[in-house]
């Protein structure tokens, strides 16, 4: 989708072109299309187009869309881990952990290549 922006994407033409399974790739688009990630037409010739520019949406966007960014999250605890509450291994993980923050907030779509999905 970020190589053509204008053209509109059949979730089958994707299921095709990209094998996720159909019943999941649907869901992921209803959930970016309720974030307005991505523009809906219906009908025959409907399908699926971005909403924005590659280069103003980003990965955080993404992951938050479908409700899988857990960067904000401690990874070795169930419970609550920041600075008041650190986990046993809080201080270790806080320098990996900003650079995954960094990069989901700062690489767009744009940064991505294509071929390679």
């Amino acid at each position: 989708m970020s190589s053509d922006a204008d053209r509109l994407f059949s979730a089958a033409f994707i299921h095709e072109k990209i094998g996720i399974p159909y019943k999941y790739l649907t869901m992921l688009m209803t959930k970016l299309a309720k974030a307005e990630l991505l523009e809906v037409s219906r009908g025959r010739n409907g399908g699926f187009k971005l909403s924005r520019g590659v280069n103003e949406i980003f990965l955080v966007d993404v992951l938050n869309a479908i409700g899988e960014n857990n960067c904000t999250n401690c990874a070795f605890t169930e419970s609550e881990c920041d600075e008041l509450n650190p986990c046993a291994l809080h201080d270790a993980y806080k320098v990996p952990k900003t650079a995954l923050e960094k990069m989901l907030t700062t690489t767009s779509l744009n940064n991505i290549d294509p071929s390679l999905i």
